[in-house]
């Protein structure tokens, strides 16, 4: 069996395939690799229609992230291809991931770290953070992340406020633009669709409350703009932002935006755990499994796709 991952995987991945085969990574940008392979693994890679329809031998995807936008899904379902995904596992090491980024914005330790290494230790006094009990928080995307959001932030202190056009009965639901006036963090957790890419534009960071902390660990391309959030910065609109995901992945670290003290920056991976690892890909092996059984998988993206492949 021929396993492809089209981006590096952790050893743990590699103990829960065993049992199906060797998992090889894909060089980057090995379109042959990934082209060849009969259960493949897709990560951070774009997999597209034009990749799907060379892929002759592909008899399952297993999709390790929280999102399925960078897998051509309607592509995949035609060709008869089963997309197997683990949802909801990721929710609450994203939501953790999240909580850490907020109090790392608002008590600015990017800054005060840098005064430790820095030889800044005269100046620490005229770095001083902001209180998190008692702030609003703002949660753009109400899903299972935006809601464990919620509840790890309420246990603080913070008053939760959310906007998600797809839920309309939770409490703490407003407009988004009484969000954006209202909450002193917002983070974005909505999915990457036609309505939300470049959501993050000039009009959404002007409506802000000034001095607010903007987090995003959704997508990157729901930032229209980096100039814009920079702009944000300058002007004080934005006090400080913490980011996980980049408009284009790596993102440029010359950009003016990144240089600034005030944005603190992972590099996609605040959500991985040691538990999530073993969470995820033993449940997409698992999944994997019963597809080469000819059986269903309790987690599939696209059902219709066994219909294709009977036919």
């Amino acid at each position: 069996m021929r396993i492809v991952a089209t981006d590096e995987v952790p050893p743990l991945a590699h103990e829960a395939f065993a049992r199906l085969g060797e998992i090889e990574v894909a060089a980057p940008g090995d379109r042959h690799a990934i082209a060849t392979a009969e259960v493949l693994i897709v990560r951070g890679t774009r997999v597209d229609a034009l990749l799907l329809a060379r892929a002759g031998r592909l008899r399952a995807i297993a999709r390790t992230g929280a999102g399925y936008d960078n897998v051509d899904v309607e592509a995949a379902t035609r060709l008869g291809v089963p997309i197997v995904y683990a949802p909801g596992i990721g929710s609450r090491p994203i939501a953790e991931g999240t909580l850490a980024l907020i109090l790392a914005a608002a008590k600015r330790l990017g800054e005060l770290g840098a005064a430790v290494h820095e030889s800044g230790w005269a100046g620490r006094y005229g770095i001083v953070g902001a209180d998190i009990d008692g702030a609003c928080l703002g949660v753009v995307g109400f899903g299972a992340i935006g809601r464990e959001v919620g509840r790890l932030a309420a246990a603080l202190g913070m008053h939760v406020i959310a906007h998600d056009p797809e839920v309309t009965h939770a409490p703490g639901m407003v407009p988004l633009p009484e969000l954006l006036a209202r909450a002193d963090v917002i983070t974005i957790h909505c999915a990457l669709n036609d309505r939300t890419r470049g959501l993050i534009d000039r009009e959404f960071l002007a409506g802000l409350k000034a001095g607010a902390i903007l987090v995003n660990v959704a997508r990157g391309a729901i930032v229209a703009s980096e100039d814009a959030v920079a702009d944000a910065l300058a002007t004080g609109r934005l006090s400080a932002v913490a980011l996980d995901v980049y408009p284009s992945e790596p993102p440029q670290p010359d950009h003016r935006l990144y240089r600034d003290p005030r944005v603190i920056c992972t590099p996609h991976t605040v959500g991985l755990t040691r538990r999530w690892n073993h969470e995820v890909f033993n449940s997409l092996a698992d999944g994997v499994e019963r597809v080469l059984e000819g059986r269903r998988p309790a987690n599939l993206l696209n059902p219709d796709a066994l219909v294709e492949r009977a036919l």
